[in-house]
């Protein structure tokens, strides 16, 4: 008798298959196929399930089970039922349905309830089968669930179709009601759009912190697929659902609190915000460890943790903002009267708690003043000016050219070169620019200033601009330093 079910293969659960055979011997159930000691422990429940239902354990027979492919380790949490349930239709006591591509994944008590894992989540990527469970179960999964209460009720299953897809819920409202200055807004346009991280500096109550929440707002809406991927990341955080995440550590957070480890390794706060923000208030008060664990995900939009024998791929797409002032009394900036309380030498031994090479992580570099003057534009109209510009990138996107389905934040270097012409790649980069990751950085918020222009290719004023916020901010940020 085989049976399929579910094994856990780091983060993702696969199909295994349970193979059942009854052969003389002592009264037990015996489990191949290096199963962990949770599997193990199964026995006992099963053992007991059947009996408390009123089935027979047979007195002179073994129930060997198998579990294949047999060279992996085997972690379950839903096993239990599939192997109920085969020994059942292999002893005879239960007819098998005639069921295809079904999948048993279930919980037992020891009185015989069934009951549906949690790890058994709409983000299963097996959905193209059945699965026969438990109750209890995660609403909206996007899979056709078989239901049963108990053991005994295996004729009456109740059959749960996929549910519809998921969208978002609402938009959150904060800072829409809020007015910018025009230099102000004119970041939040292009970071929103192009989700391009971003390093705010400046004095306090200049807005840093205001900017970096408002920019969660803009963010566009999350699609179907990227709800999913946000409620796997996310299961403990149901709210998430409703919106792209927002994760705010403590700038006490250790490293591993940061990007995850342990054993096996856990997700850290860089996987929770993924498809969403991490904002990183206060960033010169964080660990110079900390800060360093996260030069990888910021580069790669994911992280890869060896602990022992585990090796695990976690996503690490999110925005990141980070917001700090550049001195202990924070009124020390690059180009401004110094207005300082503190000595040079103190301000500079805290501007050295910033880390180059993160720093460089950073595609725009952003100076804030505490009262900018000029009119400015509320939130609302910054946001309706986004959505027209996402709406053009759609058509692009329905044109044919699927590059704008990503922000421009995420764009590769081979994929920004072909609407730059080599002239403008040669003449118009600084020269003693040695970094390639400035190079890519000035690419990709030019191509985003050309989104706002409604344009396929790069022209030189776009690369002008884009160089006032990733290269001049930067420079000036490391001789302030020196």
């Amino acid at each position: 008798m085989k049976v399929y079910s579910l094994i856990r293969d780091g983060e993702e659960l696969v199909p295994v298959e349970v193979e059942i055979q009854l052969t003389p011997g002592l009264p037990q159930i015996q489990i191949l196929g290096l199963p962990d000691q949770a599997i193990k422990e199964s026995m006992h429940r099963i053992k007991s399930a059947l009996r408390a239902q009123g089935f027979d354990f047979p007195k002179a027979q073994q129930v060997l089970v198998n579990l294949r492919p047999s060279y992996l380790k085997k972690s379950s949490r839903g096993l239990d039922l599939a192997i109920a349930l085969g020994f059942l239709w292999q002893s005879g006591q239960v007819q098998k349905p005639d069921l295809d591509s079904v999948l048993v994944y279930g919980e037992l008590s020891l009185s015989g309830e069934a009951f549906e894992p949690e790890d058994l989540t709409q983000d299963f990527a097996e959905s193209a089968w059945d699965v026969w469970t438990g109750k209890g179960g995660v609403p909206g999964a996007s899979y056709r669930r078989l239901v049963m209460g108990s053991l005994s009720e295996w004729e009456n299953v109740e059959i749960l179709p996929p549910a519809p897809k998921l969208e978002y819920i609402r938009r959150p409202e904060f800072g829409l009601d809020l007015t910018f200055p025009e230099r102000q807004a004119e970041l939040l346009k292009l970071v929103a759009l192009g989700e391009h991280s971003l390093l705010l500096a400046g004095p306090s109550g200049s807005g840093k912190s205001t900017m970096a929440k408002a920019l969660h707002t803009l963010l566009s809406a999350p699609t179907s697929l990227d709800i999913q991927v946000i409620h796997k990341n996310n299961k403990e955080f149901e709210e998430k659902l409703s919106w792209r995440p927002l994760v705010h550590p403590h700038h006490s957070i250790s490293p591993l609190g940061l990007i995850g480890g342990g054993i096996p390794p856990f997700k850290g706060e860089i996987t929770r915000a993924h498809k969403g923000m991490l904002i990183l208030d206060e960033l010169l008060e964080f660990h110079s460890k900390a800060q360093e664990t996260l030069r990888e995900p910021m580069e790669d939009f994911k992280i890869r943790l060896r602990r022992g024998r585990y090796v695990e791929d976690h996503p690490a797409e999110a925005l990141v903002v980070a917001t700090t002032n550049l001195c202990p009394c924070g009124d020390w900036l690059p180009q401004t009267p110094v207005r300082c309380g503190r000595s040079l030498k103190r301000c500079q031994s805290y501007l050295e708690r910033l880390s180059g090479p993160l720093v460089d992580r950073f595609q725009l570099i952003y100076f804030t003043k505490r009262q900018e003057k000029g009119e400015g534009q509320s939130g609302a109209d910054v946001l309706v000016a986004i959505e027209a510009i996402r709406q053009w990138r759609q058509e692009r996107v329905e044109a044919g050219d699927s590059r704008f389905a990503k922000p421009s934040g995420r764009w590769s270097w081979e994929e920004l070169v072909k609407d730059i012409s080599a002239f403008y790649m040669k003449e118009l980069f600084p020269k003693e620019l040695a970094s390639r990751r400035r190079d890519l950085a000035t690419l990709r918020v030019a191509r985003t200033y050309a989104d706002f222009e409604k344009m396929i290719e790069i022209k030189a004023h776009h690369v002008e601009k884009a160089l006032k916020s990733t290269f001049i901010p930067f420079e000036s940020l490391k001789r302030l330093g020196g």
